[in-house]
Parts: structure tokens; C-alpha cells; sequence
């Protein structure tokens, strides 16, 4: 599918604009009207997508045009045109690879915690720096300077 066919979106922008404003007109429909002037913008974004960016965001794009069918109607149905020629299959060319850069060498943290006052809370303490040691948020020698510590306070 080439940009071109997005050009509906322009013009359902413009309408949406027209519409917005006709509505916040009228108090009664104030709420639709602001509605139709976010789409109207909505729509203009959706005009700029290529091929892989409306595949991208194909499900955020069908909401917006149920939107435009439903208060727009017969003109919401413009939108239909490009959401139902496209599919979801698009073919991705000129992929650039960028060398990944080495990773930096960390120096080693000194851990400090908290003295615990219960005993509870000493077995809290050592559960949570265990999940941290799981997770790989702090190595194997800070765990241990860390349950060192907790040790040695409770001496």
C-alpha cells in the first residue's frame, strides 16, 4: 500500500475539524464535539504514517475509525478504505545495524542496609537481599557483605 492511500485521513481530519467545531457550537453536544476535534488530529497523524507505522498501530487506528463511522456517518465510512486494504504483513527493507558499543565495567557498590531491631525484621531483611541476589540486582559478593553486616549487628 503507498502513502497515498492515508490521503483519506487528510480529509477526514478536515472534516473532523468542521464537524468539532459545528458541535461545540451547540452546547447540547459539547462533548462530541471535543471528541471530533482530538480525532481530527488523530486523523492528521494517521495521513502521515507509512506502511509499517499504520501496521504498528493498526489497533489504535481501528478505534478511531469506529469513531469516525459512528458520528461521522456516511463520511466516517472514508476511513474504512485504507484500514481495510492494508494488512498485517508488511515487508521491512534497508535495516540498519549499529554496531553495539562494549559494556562499561561497573565498579563494585558497598551495600549498606538498615539494622534491623526484631528478629522478624533481620528475616526480612535477608529475604528481600536474597531476591535481589535471584533477580541480579546485586551480586553474590554483595549479598554476602550484606548478610555479613546483618550478622554482625545482631552480635
Amino acid at each position: 500500500m503507498k502513502k497515498s492511500n492515508y490521503a483519506i485521513y487528510s480529509i477526514l481530519a478536515v472534516i473532523s475539524y468542521f464537524y468539532g467545531i459545528i458541535l461545540c457550537a451547540s452546547l447540547i453536544l459539547f462533548p462530541l464535539g471535543v471528541y471530533a476535534i482530538i480525532s481530527a488530529g488523530r486523523y492528521s497523524t494517521f495521513a502521515e504514517y507509512n506502511d509499517v507505522e499504520f501496521a504498528m498501530n493498526k489497533p489504535y487506528i481501528k478505534l478511531w475509525t469506529i469513531f469516525a463511522c459512528i458520528l461521522y456517518f456516511p463520511l466516517g465510512l472514508l476511513a474504512l478504505i485504507p484500514y481495510a486494504k492494508s494488512g498485517n504483513n508488511v515487508i521491512v527493507e534497508d535495516i540498519k545495524v549499529e554496531e553495539s558499543q562494549p559494556q562499561q565495567q561497573t565498579e563494585p557498590v558497598e551495600v549498606e542496609i538498615d539494622i534491623p531491631k526484631t528478629e522478624r525484621e533481620k528475616q526480612e531483611k535477608l529475604a528481600k537481599l536474597k531476591r535481589f541476589k535471584e533477580n541480579g540486582l546485586i551480586t553474590e559478593d554483595e549479598y554476602n557483605q550484606a548478610k555479613a553486616q546483618l550478622e554482625e549487628e545482631d552480635e
